[in-house]
């Protein structure tokens, strides 16, 4: 069987139905193999899809020993002798990492990423500046991004999301994701978790601004949500079938946000505080944790923001307050980000013309926001089903002290364009009380 015979991960003609915006939605064509001869089916796929041009495999010192070196292997097996480039286990994904990993490559025409999150996307960001063909090979059910037509990137100290064209091919081993570490296991419980909020996020800034929500990104990850969400102790069990079950929705998350043309169904300012913590790592000399399970600190102030919000009265978010907010955030920035504040003040410039319109939208549309944020489950679902997977959840189990976490809370909605949760609870007048809560929720 050709790599063109092989089934979609999900079926494009399923769509149509789903859909209630009316607008075209990208072509989702990835191509997905699962089972335990993975690794042969790549090098079979391989040996006729590259042609004569040249296979750079990208993974680092622990995906290559979980399986990279089996790729290898098996791409040597049928004749394919691969560029092999196993990177440091803590490399950063950033534009310079891309450029020196493809500098000085001869006729590359296909990349292997074999890895999860930052391999991932260095994979993808280096395949599509080069217009090349990409496939990878998940290592962890850790992260969302593996299906995802966008890389997240660090450029000049900003975590910026980029476009990216997804793999063309999966090949997923299911030994592999099913003996991941538990860390990893829980990070890519953590990460889908933060659909539950991001999806409100993304359907109140289609109210104030964009109109631009569409159901049918959620609808294709609703499916697969109960094979995972009810079983978080099987989940930090290794349970085979609970795995899997986290595994596919991790895919059709990506899927999720590759039909939205943007992150949005599955990434808002509960992510914006992740993104902060690895952006300061340079300034704290923190270490960051596990991509999923800061986001996970990021969900429990979202769920706390969205609490605060339903029980506020409309006049509460009226006018007079956007302008003074945005000025002293604004003038925050210098302090908390040293050498990378230009950048980040021109990444919040970018938004203040939607911020300066709360006074007005924000107690225009109330009556039809404050349905969504009852809908919102309790902080404390969430710390729940965290726990049950094994991971503590507090803090310090993220290495964040309160005054880090204080920080990366109050400061995340500066540094990117999108309207979330966080910028309607700063208008509100609720973001500090909210962080203080989520803190000592997690203290």
């Amino acid at each position: 069987m050709a790599l063109g015979d092989r089934p979609f991960l999900v079926d494009p003609a399923g769509f149509g139905p789903l859909c209630k915006c009316g607008k075209p939605h990208p072509t989702v064509d990835v191509r997905h193999y699962a089972g335990e001869d993975a690794f042969t089916v790549l090098a079979d796929d391989c040996r006729e899809a590259a042609g004569g041009s040249q296979v750079l495999l990208v993974d680092d010192e622990n995906t290559h020993a979980a399986a990279g070196a089996m790729v290898v292997e098996a791409l040597k097996d049928r004749g394919i002798d691969p560029v092999v480039e196993t990177l440091s286990g803590d490399v950063e994904m950033t534009d310079a990492t891309a450029e020196r990993l493809m500098a000085g490559r001869g006729e590359i025409g296909l990349i292997i990423a074999v890895g999860a999150g930052t391999i991932n996307d260095l994979g993808k960001y280096a395949a599509n500046a080069h217009g090349l063909d990409y496939w990878t090979v998940p290592t962890a059910p850790s992260m969302n991004g593996y299906t995802s037509s966008i890389a997240a990137v660090k450029i000049r100290g900003v975590k910026r999301t980029l476009p990216a064209r997804p793999p063309r091919a999966i090949y997923a081993h299911p030994r592999v994701v099913r003996e991941a570490p538990l860390k990893l296991r829980q990070s890519g419980f953590c990460d889908i978790l933060a659909k539950s909020v991001s999806d409100t996020d993304w359907r109140t800034e289609s109210i104030l601004f964009s109109g631009s929500y569409c159901p049918l990104p959620s609808a294709v990850v609703a499916g697969s949500e109960s094979a995972y969400i009810p079983f978080p102790e099987k989940i930090r069990d290794g349970d085979s079938d609970a795995v899997t079950g986290l595994f596919d929705g991790l895919l059709l998350s990506g899927v999720a946000m590759t039909l939205a043309g943007s992150s949005a169904p599955a990434s808002g300012g509960e992510h914006l505080v992740s993104h902060v913590l690895d952006m300061r790592e340079s300034l704290t000399g923190r270490k960051p944790e596990l991509h999923g399970l800061q986001v996970a600190a990021g969900v429990i102030l979202s769920a706390v923001c969205y609490r605060m919000l339903s029980e506020l009265e409309a006049s509460r978010v009226g006018k007079g307050k956007a302008v003074p907010r945005f000025e002293s955030d604004l003038k925050e920035i210098p302090a908390v980000w040293g050498p990378y504040a230009d950048e980040v003040r021109e990444r919040f410039l970018q938004k203040r013309a939607q911020l300066v319109q709360f006074d007005d939208l924000l107690p225009r549309h109330w009556d039809r926001l404050q349905p969504l944020f009852n809908a919102v489950r309790k902080p404390e679902f969430f710390l729940d089903l965290i726990r049950r997977t094994g991971f503590p959840m507090t803090l310090d189990a993220v290495r964040l002290s309160p005054d880090e976490f204080r920080t990366a809370a109050l400061t995340a909605r500066t540094i990117r364009e999108r309207i979330t949760v966080l910028d309607v609870a700063a208008h509100a007048g609720v973001l500090e009380a909210a962080v203080e809560e989520a803190a000592g929720l997690m203290g």
